[in-house]
């Protein structure tokens, strides 16, 4: 049987390690001695069989009974042969090249130690792990200990040793265990005894409930005027958006915003015009009916205009539908002369 990876590491150290190859050929020759061992057995035994072989044909031949026949015409039952062992993960590709040239034993064997072997690596990971993380926790007070002439492990080891004293002994030997902790770190338990909390002005106390009173008095109003404010400013913009002469509110209120919020617009009207001024499709819109509304204007300016001249004429000539009389030869005469005809001719009548 295989020793186990302990016992192998202990004889390591009288013995030299051997290679690969030799360990190869030391299970070989152990096998093939146990081969030999086993010819020589299963030789002396066929001897013996051959004797008594002899002696049977010796004596009279009995009749086979049909119970035997029926034995002998079953078949055998053999053992399925154990599946072969793979190559170690470890070894090389030369070396696995090797690997069915072994008899099925050895590889047994090299398969079990490699198993024993990987299973101890494991675990020196394991170790391994659990001492950087202790060394994590410990290096900041490398110094200290190491000024107290100590090492990580028997600091800690002393640490819980302290705890578990303190955790499960009994009353007068925790006593003892703080005095001598008190005197290790220079500690007066006798001022200890006599440590009180320093107790606070009793006036002072009341002027912390004060301040604290008209702290959350000051809190609550100023909420209350945050929410007022919001309000307000909710019911602007509604009324803004209702209003019809701001039908592009929607289109431009992000932008806005972003005005307002920057101090470039002082209220929603000019943050409006503006945001109409820089959204293209609503600039365009407006513009065409600036210009609908001007030719309009210049429309109805001149009706006017032309409605006042007939009027004018109309008061000059009479009443609508009077047919004055021009005098002779009026026909060449100055825009002026005719008026003051025309004048003379109102009064005269």
């Amino acid at each position: 049987m295989d020793e186990p990876i302990e016992n192998a590491e202990l004889a390591g150290d009288n013995q030299p390690e051997m290679t690969l190859r030799e360990e190869l050929e030391k299970n070989l020759d152990e096998i093939r001695g146990r081969q030999e061992s086993e010819a020589d057995s299963s030789g002396s035994a066929n001897n013996t069989a051959e004797e008594e072989g002899e002696q049977r044909q010796q004596k009279p031949v009995t009749t086979e009974s049909p119970a035997d026949k029926s034995v002998a015409d079953q078949p055998d039952k053999t053992v399925a042969p154990t599946p072969a062992a793979k190559a170690p993960e470890s070894w090389s590709a030369a070396e696995k090249t090797v690997w069915e040239k072994i008899p099925p034993e050895a590889q047994a064997a090299i398969a079990r130690r490699e198993a024993d072997i990987h299973r101890g690596f494991e675990k020196m990971g394991q170790d391994a792990a659990a001492g950087r993380k202790f060394n994590e926790a410990i290096n900041p007070y490398l110094p200290i200990i190491r000024a107290e002439g100590g090492d990580p492990v028997r600091a800690v080891s002393d640490l819980l040793n302290t705890a578990y004293v303190l955790r499960t002994a009994t009353p007068e030997r925790k006593v003892a265990l703080f005095n001598q902790i008190a005197q290790q770190y220079n500690v007066d338990l006798s001022q200890v005894a006599q440590y009180q909390p320093r107790q606070v002005d009793p006036e002072v106390l009341h002027l912390r409930q004060q301040l604290e009173q008209v702290q959350g008095h000051l809190a609550g109003q100023h909420q209350e005027q945050v929410q007022h404010t919001q309000a307000e400013i909710n019911r602007q913009i509604q009324a803004f958006s209702s209003d019809p002469k701001n039908e592009f509110f929607d289109q431009v209120r992000e932008h806005m915003g972003v005005l307002i919020a920057n101090n470039l617009a002082s209220n929603l009207e000019q943050a409006y015009e503006q945001a109409c001024y820089a959204n293209p499709e609503v600039r365009s819109m407006l513009e065409q009916r600036s210009a609908a509304a001007a030719e309009a204007k210049r429309q109805e300016d001149a009706r006017v205009k032309a409605n006042a001249k007939r009027r004018a004429g109309s008061s000059i000539n009479g009443s609508p539908g009077a047919n004055v009389p021009s005098p002779a030869g009026n026909q060449n005469l100055s825009l002026r002369d005719e008026l003051r005809a025309n004048l003379r001719a109102a009064t005269a009548s």
